[in-house]
This record gives structure tokens, C-alpha cells and sequence, in this order.
């Protein structure tokens, strides 16, 4: 639960986030089904105090009486009187209390919050006495809870039933509730937004009722799609019939329509929308249907997100319906109804919160060498002693023969250390494949001035020659494969420029446009192109020689002639949902045939499966799932346990190979069915040998990572498993540089000097100090930065940062940035 900080509290409150529950939630654990707290990993230690007249995001509402409003702040609810003042704490503790609403006798508050160790509704008397559990709820998310006019139930869309986020009532005195909404089957809407017989939206986010309790108004969400970085606007605020059960969209606002309120005296709709780039509040009378801006700039809104407290914060209409009360900007207003003048009502509120203090870790930071954490693209040579990979974005050989090879963690010798195979600089060096008869490795290169091409390398075992460059057009080039008779490599192709300015080439979740799978003389020559395509696999060879095999999940595995004539689809994969809940499920990541064709490999998500026998039965290629093998269409076994990368199958197409971190595993297929024959699901490759309890045991979670921690010891088969070490020097600059004349933020408490010298030596900030009271070395570098300002970095530790897959960038813009 995310915690909206006032910003007198931000830099301060955020050790408080992790603390075990308060002893007021313990004393109602009764209240909660008797359940056992869940006590978080920090102990609550040292007292923050603070007062603030300011906060981010409150939720508020009105009292009926119209004299006191309830907000939250910093998880705890307050009460103010209407005219402003100092706030009144009711509730407490580490708990994260939100979302308040008054009942209609004014006797109680509804809220949300965490005390019980899991999000659920709580009753609360007005003085904050006497907090009781509502509902018992486990892993759910409830969005501002509201109270039908009678005062018998409350009103909260909650999620856990249905797409996103459905509405459910929960009875004052207890029950567990009932689901509103989500229980009919959708009806597309009619056209202008609404009409017709109504539809059923994907989501209700921010219950209010009006006059007529019959009615209930929310935001839903108006088309398909959506959810976490949403980039189109697509609420509107609806309205939901208690007796037909339907649901018609009352808005049709460019920048969406949410959370509605609606005036005591059934006369007027305030919600909020996007007017250019600022959420501001619209005006209805619903009489008419006439509108007008009521507030042109409040609280941003969260439609963008995941909108985990209503898409903006609750507001409410005072009781005479001449006002709506809100916070925005940190304050919390008063807007007179209809003119829109807006007078700030003051307060302040003491914030006292135990906290578990600083958390002063140490981490050893090695800043000398490298070690290098994953190899990519290894491919064993056709008579299995050689391996070639790439890492560090440079094509290496690795004599296998001289490496210890075990079924667990294995430590290299001198002589297991492998060799760089170009001494190339600045080029990148992807996707290694071997010639058939042993002898070449080619390779695909890149760089951001040049392009790439295609080259190979011949290897006679202990050394290589100078590579020679088969391309004659500078590219983009990935995924390369040779023809089983070592006359061709096929591999795909796509415009450099394109390359440059975009990293979609070569996701695996984007279309690609541009690129095309082509083919070359192996020795050198021009290419020809075979297909266009979107989101590629590897190209692969099967039993028949004259076609080329390629996964795109949109098609799923098909092959075509070398002309891209005669395209046939084989095999589709479904990797998500298992076939009980709807069908194959999600696309698998990558399938590739095996060389005869019987057999194929998959992976999906993080882990790599074989389908045993791949079906042939003419017409729609048939889709076999994989979410659960125990229950798949033909026989499927899950080879790896904690996960594998760059699957492919041996030069015999008798072993699987993979790569998981800086470790190359080979598995002997017709040795795990071997081993595995006498157990009781052939689907399950992860069961422990003579009878033990396996993953494939657990029905449509076998797959999980829960089911392969459980036979993390002593599986029936283990593959062999190679570790591959490289360290090399860190890139370390040398000198000493004095950046001065700069404002400095120091670090040091408050403190901003004026004009000052900052010396680095190599890659460390040697002093900071006012300009001349540092010593500075002889020969340092000075560079003036007068008229600048220098301030400790930023570091975003949750950062989607996504630079290019398969072929590096060699300077990712997405680090720089980060």
C-alpha cells in the first residue's frame, strides 16, 4: 500500500512504512476472523512528531450534519471542523487507514485498512472509538467505500471478481457480502456512448449515490484494455440500475469522467476530467444536462496508474448542496456551487507515528573487476567439445572438454578459461552458429555508427582465424542459423537506421516493421529475402532440408520454401492460462522443431519445455497448452526448475541446451524419459525419484515457482551443468578532475556553498569544500562550471529501464538516463 505523503513529511515518513500492526488491530484481531497478524520485518523504535497545514491526496468527507470533515493522512484519519483548524487524530498506529465516509446518522465511519495484515473495510464510531472489522477479506484492494442512503450497507469496489475492479456490498452488521456488478454477461454499448439496453464495463471504480438510491454513479471504464501505464484516456462516469441490473455511461468527456458526486438535493453531478493537461471538476445540472467548469485545475488524477485509491481523491457536497469540499494542491477547499469560488479552509494536524529509524546497510562493492553474470546465445560445436557464447558483448570458444561437468554447481579450473575469438574493439558480436561440418562460427555484429553485418570465423579447436565478413550490405542482423548442409545462413534482417532510433527490431513483445528473414551464400554473396516478418523466433532447420522454420506467435511455429512460397503452419503454443480457464493461454516465447521433426521445444515465460510428439493433423495447426502439462493434449515435460534461457537443441537434436545466469546445462532427453518412465504423470519431468512428491502432483499449479521449490532436492534427473567464469578488468577512469565555481549541495544537513570545488580522483569525489579550502593536486584538470548547480545524484530504485533485447546498443540511452 502506498503511503501519500504530505510534503512537509515526505523525506521523513518513509522509514515509517515498515513496522508491525498497531495494538489497536491486535486487540480486534477478533474482528477479523481470529486470524494471526502478520508482523512486518521492522520494529517500531523512535517517535516522529511533526505538525503539518498541508497533504497529498486526502480522501474527505462531509459529515451530515455538515459541521466536521474526516480526511486521511499519512494512514491515520483526522476530523475538522468545517470552518478549519486544528485536526482531531481518531484513529492510529502503523496500520494504513484511508478512505473515509460517514454514514447517513452520523454515528459511524467507514474506511479501509491494513490492520488485520491484509486490506478490508472497518467500522468506526465518530470519535474513533470502537474499530471493527466490516469485512474479512484476504489479498484484496477496496476503492472508496461509500453508504447506501438508508444506511444498511456499504457501497466499495473492490477487485478479486471479475476484470479489474466490480462493485460489492457489504451489510452494516456482517455477512460476506454481495457482488453488484461483473455478474452479467457484457454487452457491447450502443452507439453514442450508452444507449440501447446498457453494457457492462470492464470496471467500477468510486461508488456515490444521489437522491435516488436506486442509482449508483462510479467512473467505469468505457473500452477494452487498460490498466498500469495506460496512455488513453477511457473512463466516463456511468450509472448502474439496482433493479435492471444494467449500466449506461452518462459522460462523454475527451479527458474521461471520474469520480462523480452528486448533490444532496438531486439537483447537480460534479466529476472530474482532463481540460488540456490539468485535471480540473465539470459541472452538471442534471436537469438539463447542462455543463460548465466548476474548478479548471485540482488534484492531478491517477488514471495513468493503477489507480489504487480511486482515480482522484474523494470529495464530497456539503449537505445543503451549495459547496463541494475538496483537497488539491495540499490544501483543502471549499467550492461554492455553481459559481466555482473557491476559499481555502485551514488546518493543521500533530502527525505522531513510531518509526523504525534509518537503515544503515553495508554492501561490499568491488570496483576493480567484473564478473561476468550471464552468457548468451551458447551453442555447443556440432561434435560437442567447444562452446561458443557471447558475453560482454564479445563472441568467445570455451573448450568443454577441459571443464568439469556436474549435475550442481561445478568450479572451473586455469585450463577451463575461455578465449575471446576476435580481438575486435567497439563492435558488438551476437548469435553465434556453427557450420554443420564444425569448422566456422558465424556471427552477427553491430554498432551504432556503422550498422551490422553477418561474419564468420574459422575454428580448428585450439584457435581462430580472421573473421571474414559473408554480408555485403551493412544491416541490422539477428537470430542466425545455418542450413543443414552448410550452404546457407538464413537469419533476419532489418534497416540500421531503424535500429538506431528504436530497440523494437528485437523485442520479443513489439511488431517489428521492415524486417525480413533472408538468406546468403555461407561463404559470402548476396542475400535473398524468404519472408517478412513481425515477432520472430530463431530460424531452424527440420527433416526436410528445403524449408526454414520460424516461430511467430501471432501464427505460431510455421515453415516456408527458401522463396517464402508454400508457407505452412504446425504447431501453435500456449504458455498463460492453462486449457481449463479458456484455451492454450498466452503465447510461448520461442518454439523450435526438432532436427526430426517429432519432437519441439518451448519456452515460455522463464522455463523451457518439450512436447513430446508433435501432432500432425492437417488443416488448423493445433495449439497444445503448456500452463499445465499434466493436463496438455499431448505428453509435455517441464526440463527446467528454477528457469533457462537461450534454449535450443543439439546438433543430433538428442539433448536440450540452455542458459541460466553464467551456466550452460545440457539435458539428455531420452535419459529423463528414461528415468521418469515409471512415474505416475509423464508430464511431470521435476518428480523425485522412487515416488516422491513432484511438481506435476498439484494439478493446474504444477508449473508454479512454489511446486519446483518443493522438489528442489534429489529430482529423478538433473542435466549436466557447466560454469563458465570471466573476470576482466572494470572500465576505471584515472586522474584527478576539479569541477569549480559551482552552487554545491553538499549533503551535509542544509548546507549550499555558493562557489565551490568538488575534486574527483579516478572514479571517487576525494572533497567537496567552498572554493579554495580543499587542497587540489598538482596537475589536476580544472574545469569551470560557474553559473551551475551540483547536486547529488538521484538513484530510482524501481526503474522499467528495457534497453534493446538480443543485440546491444553499445551506449544504452536507458542507463545514461537512469
Amino acid at each position: 500500500m502506498r503511503r501519500h505523503l504530505s510534503r512537509a513529511a515526505l523525506a521523513v515518513a518513509i522509514t515509517s512504512l515498515i513496522s508491525p500492526a498497531p495494538a489497536q488491530a491486535q486487540t480486534a484481531a477478533g474482528d477479523s476472523g481470529g486470524r494471526q497478524l502478520r508482523e512486518l520485518p521492522l520494529t517500531p523504535t523512535k517517535p516522529l512528531k511533526f505538525t503539518t497545514d498541508e497533504g497529498t491526496w486526502l480522501s474527505l468527507d462531509v459529515s451530515p450534519d455538515g459541521k466536521t470533515i474526516v480526511f486521511d493522512l499519512l494512514g491515520d484519519l483526522y476530523t475538522l471542523p468545517m470552518a478549519g483548524g486544528k485536526a482531531t487524530r481518531i484513529t492510529s498506529g502503523q496500520a494504513f487507514d484511508g478512505q473515509p465516509h460517514w454514514s447517513p446518522d452520523g454515528a459511524s465511519i467507514v474506511f479501509a485498512s491494513d490492520r488485520s495484515g491484509s486490506e478490508n473495510l472497518w467500522l468506526v464510531n465518530a470519535d474513533g472509538s470502537k474499530p471493527r472489522a466490516l469485512t474479512r477479506e484476504e489479498g484484496r484492494a477496496f476503492i472508496s467505500p461509500t453508504w447506501t442512503p438508508d444506511g444498511k450497507y456499504v457501497v466499495v469496489s473492490r477487485n478479486g471478481a471479475g476484470a479489474g475492479y466490480n462493485l460489492f456490498m457489504y451489510n452494516k452488521d456482517g455477512g460476506s457480502g454481495l457482488q453488484v456488478t461483473g455478474n452479467a454477461p457484457a454487452v457491447a454499448p450502443a452507439a453514442g456512448g450508452g444507449g440501447g439496453g446498457g453494457f457492462t464495463p470492464s470496471n467500477y471504480v468510486g461508488a456515490a449515490f444521489g437522491k435516488d438510491s436506486r442509482y449508483i454513479y462510479s467512473a467505469v471504464r468505457t473500452a477494452a484494455g487498460g490498466g498500469y501505464n495506460q496512455v488513453t484516456l477511457n473512463w466516463q462516469v456511468g450509472v448502474y440500475d439496482r433493479k435492471t441490473g444494467k449500466t449506461f455511461v452518462r459522460t462523454d468527456a475527451v479527458g474521461s469522467g471520474m469520480r462523480p458526486e452528486l448533490s444532496p438535493d438531486g439537483k447537480w453531478l460534479v466529476y472530474a476530467t482532463r481540460k488540456d493537461s490539468l485535471t480540473a471538476l465539470r459541472l452538471r445540472e442534471l436537469a438539463t444536462g447542462d455543463e460548465r467548469w466548476l474548478a479548471p485545475n485540482v488534484q492531478r488524477d491517477d488514471q495513468e496508474s493503477r489507480y489504487s485509491r480511486d482515480l482522484m481523491p474523494p470529495f464530497a457536497f456539503t449537505p445543503d448542496s451549495k459547496a463541494i469540499v475538496i483537497a488539491h494542491h495540499g490544501k483543502i477547499w471549499r467550492i461554492d456551487v455553481p459559481d466555482g469560488k473557491q476559499t481555502m479552509i485551514p488546518f493543521s494536524a500533530d502527525v505522531d507515528q513510531m518509526i523504525a529509524g534509518a537503515q544503515h546497510l553495508d554492501f561490499p562493492y568491488n570496483d576493480s573487476t567484473l564478473v561476468v553474470r550471464q552468457i548468451r546465445g551458447a551453442a555447443p560445436s556440432p561434435d560437442g567439445k567447444q562452446l561458443a557464447f557471447t558475453a560482454l558483448d564479445k563472441l568467445w570458444l570455451l573448450d568443454m572438454e577441459k571443464c568439469p561437468v556436474s549435475t550442481t554447481a561445478t568450479v572451473p579450473s586455469a585450463a577451463c578459461a575461455p578465449k575471446r575469438v576476435t580481438a575486435t574493439t567497439g563492435v558488438g558480436e551476437f548469435s553465434p552458429a556453427w557450420s554443420p561440418d564444425g569448422k566456422y562460427v558465424a556471427y552477427v555484429t553491430w554498432t551504432e555508427q556503422d550498422g551490422g553485418d553477418v561474419y564468420r570465423v574459422k575454428v580448428d579447436g585450439k584457435s581462430a582465424g580472421k573473421p571474414e565478413r559473408v554480408s555485403n550490405r551493412a544491416g541490422f542482423y539477428d537470430k542466425l542459423a545455418y542450413s543443414n548442409d552448410g550452404k546457407r545462413i538464413v537469419v533476419a534482417r532489418g534497416p540500421r537506421e531503424q535500429r538506431r532510433d528504436r530497440d523494437e527490431l528485437d523485442s520479443p513483445s513489439v511488431d517489428a516493421a521492415g524486417v525480413e528473414l533472408v538468406w546468403m551464400p555461407a561463404s559470402g554473396g548476396d542475400a535473398t529475402a524468404i519472408t517478412a516478418v513481425t515477432r520472430y523466433g530463431q530460424p531452424h532447420f527440420g527433416p526436410d532440408t528445403s524449408r526454414v522454420y520460424v516461430y511467430e506467435p501471432s501464427e505460431g511455429l510455421i515453415s516456408m520454401r527458401y522463396d517464402g512460397t508454400d508457407r505452412q503452419a504446425h504447431l501453435r503454443v500456449g504458455g498463460g492460462v492453462p486449457a481449463a480457464a479458456g484455451g492454450g493461454g498466452g503465447n510461448a516465447d520461442e518454439v523450435i522443431l526438432s532436427p526430426d521433426g517429432d519432437r519441439a521445444l518451448v519456452q515460455a515465460g522463464s522455463n523451457v519445455y518439450v512436447i513430446n510428439s508433435v501432432p500432425m493433423i492437417g488443416g488448423v495447426a493445433p495449439q497444445i497448452s503448456i500452463a499445465n502439462p499434466a493436463q496438455s493434449q499431448v505428453p509435455v515435460r517441464r526440463l527446467t526448475r528454477i528457469g533457462g534461457d537461450f534454449a535450443r537443441w543439439s546438433n543430433d537434436g538428442k539433448k536440450v541446451v540452455y542458459s541460466l545466469g553464467h551456466s550452460f546445462f545440457t539435458y539428455d532427453v531420452a535419459k529423463g524419459d528414461s528415468l521418469l518412465r515409471d512415474s505416475t504423470t509423464r508430464a511431470d519431468s521435476l518428480r523425485l525419484a522412487r515416488g516422491g512428491r513432484g511438481a506435476g502432483a498439484g494439478g493446474a499449479g504444477a508449473d508454479s515457482a512454489a511446486a519446483g521449490a518443493r522438489v528442489a532436492s534429489r529430482a529423478a534427473y538433473e542435466p549436466n551443468r557447466l560454469d563458465v567464469t570471466i573476470q576482466v578488468n572494470k572500465d576505471k577512469p584515472t586522474g584527478v578532475v576539479v569541477l569549480r565555481g559551482a552552487r554545491i549541495i553538499s549533503m551535509k544537513g542544509a548546507e549550499v556553498i555558493a562557489s565551490g570545488d568538488i575534486v574527483v580522483r579516478d572514479d571517487h569525489i576525494a572533497a567537496v569544500g567552498a572554493t579554495g579550502s580543499v587542497t587540489v593536486p598538482a596537475g589536476a584538470k580544472i574545469i569551470d562550471v560557474t553559473g551551475k548547480t551540483i547536486l547529488p545524484g538521484y538513484v530510482d530504485v524501481h526503474a522499467h529501464i528495457w534497453p534493446a533485447f538480443g543485440v546491444h546498443r553499445s551506449q544504452p540511452w536507458e542507463y545514461l538516463i537512469n
